[in-house]
């Protein structure tokens, strides 16, 4: 990831023209279309950088900065203590934030918080955030969490001997509010009617009941998946079965119609600059390039994670992302397989709302917004965290 940001910042270099159009050669159209005083001869360019769009490539860079040093500080942390605080806080936040959502959601659909008018004509904001799709994101990902810490304090609660859970020891205040956590995260991602947050969520929750088949046992795994649905029965009571059978309806009829129509405008992009991309960042600026006419609508993300990076960082950066999430993952399959404390149960949650994010990541681009890439880097800290390597220092 180090290499990943090195190698993003270095797109804000500015090359001569002989070095830009043999790394990027559909570089010199691009800027005929976006600078008024680009000459026709691409190598009568002056200097400029990879990126089409600087100022957007620097925020970039400095957000996945900042985004890494949260994940590195996090790990060390955890490494230490505080696993279960983080998976409290969370719980917290997404108790605060669905209550929020909901009650702002019923009585003034159309603002954010009550006051502000969000800037897009045709938006549709949730608590704080502009878009469902981006609140899916969030909730997706802190649903298993959760969860997985809820069924941690339950096993942590077991006899030492294998008898059973004390239950009235362990329904307790702590126990209430994370269900009622899980419960209003639930509903709050069915009253958005996201699909692709809906689709994620299921699989974040299906995710989590695979890895506990071998852990509970048969009798386990029933009770788990019986609270489970439960919950889920419940928080299909705040849904607008109205408004949701209409998406459904939507996607059945439609399919990814529109989707399918911004991933086939964007593949040009990403055939055109498939050793650099345009920049990190910098899609929307080219988007307006590479849109094709009529522009019934505005393009301003692939509304595809793994598209989009393509699209702005092309292979120079798509390596290194690929190597990273396979480390991840390596590392978060080994120490699960080598963990049976409590502790296993909220590792477990955190690789899924993973998996989750991952699966939403096909059809839109929620990991791009700050909150949910710091919530993100705190899940693969505590999924790839290792108390172990602390203690042998």
């Amino acid at each position: 990831m180090i290499l990943w940001t090195a190698l993003a910042a270095a797109a804000l270099v500015p090359l001569p023209a002989s070095a830009r159009v043999a790394i990027a050669p559909h570089a010199a159209t691009l800027d005929r279309a976006l600078y008024l005083d680009s000459p026709a001869h691409p190598l009568a360019q002056q200097a400029r950088p990879l990126s089409v769009d600087p100022a957007a490539t620097v925020w970039a860079v400095v957000m996945t900065a900042a985004i890494l040093l949260v994940f590195w500080s996090a790990r060390a942390i955890l490494n230490r203590r505080g696993l279960r605080a983080t998976a409290r806080g969370i719980a917290w936040i997404g108790l605060a934030l669905s209550a929020l959502t909901l009650v702002q959601h019923a009585t003034s659909p159309g603002l954010m918080y009550w006051y502000f008018h969000p800037l897009a004509r045709k938006a549709t904001p949730f608590g704080p955030f502009v878009n469902r799709n981006d609140l899916a994101t969030w909730l997706l990902m802190a649903i298993p969490l959760v969860a997985g810490y809820g069924i941690a304090r339950f096993k942590s609660r077991q006899r030492q001997d294998g008898g059973p859970i004390d239950l009235e020891e362990s329904v307790d205040a702590t126990t209430l509010w994370l269900v009622a956590s899980v419960l209003l995260m639930l509903a709050t991602v069915l009253v958005a009617a996201s699909r692709s947050g809906i689709t994620g969520t299921v699989i974040g929750l299906a995710s989590l009941m695979w890895l506990a088949r071998k852990r509970l046992g048969k009798s386990g795994w029933m009770w788990l998946a019986a609270i489970l649905f439960a919950i889920l029965a419940l928080a299909t009571t705040y849904a607008n079965w109205g408004a949701l059978a209409s998406r459904m309806d939507e996607t059945l009829a439609v399919g990814i119609g529109g989707r399918r129509a911004v991933w086939e405008q964007t593949w040009p992009m990403v055939r055109d600059f498939w050793v650099s991309g345009v920049g990190v960042g910098a899609y929307e600026r080219a988007m307006t390039v590479y849109q094709q006419a009529p522009h019934a609508f505005y393009i301003n993300h692939a509304h595809n994670e793994y598209l989009q990076l393509l699209a702005e960082g092309g292979a120079l950066l798509a390596v290194p992302a690929a190597i990273a999430a396979c480390v991840v993952m390596w590392q978060a399959t080994r120490l699960l397989r080598g963990d049976h404390s409590p502790v296993f149960w909220i590792r477990a949650g955190a690789a899924s709302g993973l998996l989750a994010a991952a699966v939403q990541g096909i059809w839109d681009t929620g990991l791009r917004l700050p909150a949910n890439a710091v919530l993100f880097a705190l899940l693969a800290a505590i999924a790839v965290h290792d108390p172990r390597v602390r203690a042998d220092r």
